[in-house]
């Protein structure tokens, strides 16, 4: 929505509206095979070599990349991450990076040693257990309680000896402590994540300390408070080293500094290229880091079912040649439903998904651009077959397969939600007045819910970026928008709908040949808004129309273009698809989804992890309190004009209308897409348009023990093709829980 005050002098205005080490890693999984192997045979290999020892700054910080060394080659990045990961305190800042995601900005953790304080010089009223307490539930409260002008992530909790005795040991505690750990992730630079906890306390301590005795005054609190931080701050772990000119004073009190970098001075060379060498190792460290809990939680799947090693290496060895033990094999026989209890050890076939996964060069694929765009359900014979549209890899581009699994996983996990939730449900809302009403609970728990929020909440950052005076455009946009008069009062609602959608049905097939999003601008007042304005209906006629016209065409080109909202566009095609497999359900088709439609059974489509709604919102009224779009123009005359944009709108998939193609449509406009898509389920395809088609079939299993999500999936694919043929062969019937033969009478797992 949009809200505009301006005159000539004075103006507010609020808007609405080779793989990386591929080759490399496979050797290490060859060579670890082997060690697995030999490992029961007396001195057959020598013990590794310690790892050195951090190197120290000047400041105390132990850097895990010393200052002038890269990270520039493969044995490079890997041996800065395994140090990190080795490192308790380095492992704790990797799991917390995990946690907040790959945004912008600085992870840190910090620990606390509240406990310790308990001598001669403390008051004899003052109990650290209580303060421990208070602190606790402070850190973890809302961030409005708090003088911190900036959009940031924190989370505290306790750290007991009993399972933390290698980070006790690290920081030199006694086990009778009991720690406190604070992780916290900023978004603006200005807001450094390391001095956030301690503001937090300097805050909250006096009002604890007051508390414990009424006799103590706000002076004599405060002192308290840094005599405490100043014996209690323990350990800090941070991305990059504290910046000299700013937190370096702050954190001195920890005793131990752990950093991945040197950061120096804000703006410096040395911060810049801190910048760089941290997202390289951290990114390198978070996909180690989940490959080994996926491989932890199979471990423990194993042996909750039992299962026995009953296939032998040899014969049950992968099509590449690399061995896995016994128990490993049965375990992904068993989960991905198979009919053989051991993988084929030749003869095996893959679709275009898993060999293009399993090749040097991704097939060819920019797996970023992946996009399911045909899907064939026929559970009397075949299964589900589903295939996958991608724009070439350019030169030189450097691919990971967690990402490219981050795509498949999440495009099948929209899938299940859209068939599981009702309709109804498919709206997100952005509007700083309605905080209790920002998506439905259930979609807020998905994916879908998450793509739709994150992208509502970009398509208002896309429009106040268009819309800066400073720019050709914007100017342009002010100018007509103000008139000859100089003044104007609008505002307006912005939001996304489903838009031109062109499918094809062939029977028990669907080919969405056609999918964009729409952007709708409408003239809306909101009352009890400090910025709102009255209009007259000939003037928001006007101001409507030059919005539709001027503003709504550029913000759905990058809706339906821009990188950064491919996950909406996922999440939508998606839609589309299930939208189809309702119609044929209630048309008397017997789908393998049944089951599924309407359930309100997510499963393993619901999202894992500490993302919220309520984070996206709140990111979203930070940016219109601080001012993210907030501009400044002189005119001619030398007199200063506000300009502030907001953008109220949301996302509505509740209503989806398809056209559908005739076959000879279809033939002339895509003549070789049919023979395409059949092709990719044997290999990459390349249709005549430029684009490549990944295929896969899903057989439906005779039994399923258990769904397992992409997180889970994705350790299994980290090995050798043959992993990878049975691991994409049974993708969606892992993720959508299909039975076979799947009736209306049958169960779903």
């Amino acid at each position: 929505m949009r809200i505009l005050e301006q005159g000539p002098l004075t103006g507010r205005w609020t808007g609405a509206g080779s793989p990386p080490g591929r080759w490399r890693r496979l050797a290490a999984l060859l060579g670890a095979a082997v060690i697995t192997l030999t490992s029961g045979a007396p001195g057959a290999f020598a013990e590794p070599p310690p790892p050195p020892p951090p190197f120290t700054d000047s400041n105390g910080v132990r850097l895990i990349v010393p200052p002038g060394t890269s990270v520039d080659t493969d044995q490079q990045l890997e041996a800065a991450s395994g140090q990190l990961l080795r490192n308790p305190l380095g492992r704790r800042l990797v799991a917390a990076r995990t946690r907040f995601g790959t945004g912008p900005g600085n992870v840190s953790v910090e620990w606390f040693d509240f406990p310790s304080l308990r001598d001669e010089t403390d008051p004899p009223w003052f109990r650290a257990d209580k303060f421990r307490e208070d602190m606790l539930n402070v850190l973890n409260s809302a961030n409005s309680n708090f003088d911190i002008k900036y959009d940031y992530s924190i989370a505290a909790k306790s750290a007991d000896y009993a399972g933390n005795q290698e980070l006790y040991k690290e920081l030199g505690v006694k086990q009778a402590s009991s720690l406190l750990e604070v992780s916290t992730s900023n978004v603006y630079q200005d807001a450094h994540s390391e001095e956030i906890p301690l503001a937090r306390i300097r805050a909250a301590a006096p009002l604890s300390i007051k508390a414990m005795s009424k006799g103590v005054s706000d002076a004599e609190a405060k002192e308290l408070t840094e005599r405490i931080l100043a014996r209690s701050s323990l350990g800090l772990a941070s991305e990059n080293s504290p910046c000299l000119n700013k937190c370096e004073k702050q954190t001195r009190d920890f005793r131990y500094k752990l950093a991945i970098s040197y950061y120096g001075r804000m703006g410096s060379s040395d911060s810049k290229a801190s910048v760089g060498i941290t997202q390289s190792v951290m990114g390198k460290a978070t996909a180690e880091l989940r490959r080994e809990k996926s491989r932890k939680a199979e471990q423990e799947r194993e042996a909750a079912l039992g299962l026995q090693p009953e296939c032998g290496t040899g014969a049950a060895g992968l099509l590449g040649g690399a061995p896995l033990s016994g128990g490993r094999v049965v375990a992904m026989a068993a989960a991905l439903p198979m009919a053989a209890p051991c993988p084929p050890s030749s003869g095996a076939s893959s679709g275009g998904l898993g060999k293009a996964l399993g090749s040097n060069d991704y097939g060819g694929v920019d797996f970023s651009t992946l996009e399911m765009r045909y899907l064939s359900d026929d559970p009397g014979s075949g299964g589900v077959q589903y295939s996958f549209s991608g724009r070439p890899a350019a030169p030189g581009l450097q691919q990971d397969m967690d990402s490219g699994l981050d795509v498949l996983g999440n495009s099948v996990a929209d899938l299940r939600a859209w068939l599981t939730l009702d309709p109804s449900k498919f709206w997100v809302n952005l509007n700083p007045t309605e905080p209790d009403r920002i998506v439905d609970s259930d979609l807020g728990r998905t994916n879908a819910g998450r793509a739709l929020l994150e992208a509502d909440l970009q398509m208002k950052r896309t429009e106040g970026k268009l819309l800066d005076p400073n720019t050709d455009f914007g100017a342009r946009y002010w100018k007509a928008l103000s008139g000859p008069s100089g003044k104007s009062c609008y505002s307006s609602r912005l939001w996304i709908v489903p838009g031109d959608v062109q499918v094809r049905e062939d029977g028990a097939s669907l080919y969405i040949l056609r999918s964009s999003l729409a952007v709708n601008a409408k003239a809306q007042h909101i009352s009890g808004l400090p910025q709102s304005c009255e209009a007259g209906p000939e003037s928001d006629a006007r101001n409507e129309q030059l919005e539709q016209t001027m503003v709504v065409p550029k913000i759905a080109e990058a809706v339906n273009t821009a990188p950064e909202y491919a996950p909406l566009r996922r999440a939508f095609l998606a839609r589309i698809v299930a939208q189809w497999i309702r119609k044929r359900h209630q048309e008397g088709h017997s789908t393998s989804f049944d089951k599924l439609i309407d359930s309100g059974d997510l499963g393993p489509a619901k999202l894992q992890g500490d993302w919220r709604p309520r984070q996206v919102f709140d990111s979203y009224v930070h940016s219109i309190e601080s001012g993210e779009f907030t501009y400044k123009q002189t005119t001619q005359e030398g007199d200063t004009t506000i300009t502030s944009t907001m953008v109220f709108g949301g996302v509505d998939f509740s209503k989806l209308n398809t056209t559908p193609i005739s076959a000879a449509q279809m033939n002339s406009m895509h003549p070789q897409l049919p023979q395409t898509v059949k092709a990719s389920k044997d290999h990459p395809a390349s249709d005549p348009n430029g684009s490549i088609w990944l295929g896969e079939t899903a057989t439906s299993p005779p039994s399923s023990l258990w769904s397992r999500t992409s997180d889970a999936i994705r350790e299994f694919a980290t090995g050798r093709t043959g992993i990878l043929i049975l691991l994409l062969g049974a993708l969606a019937v892992v993720t959508f829980g299909i039975r076979s033969g799947s009736g209306r009478g049958q169960q779903t797992s």
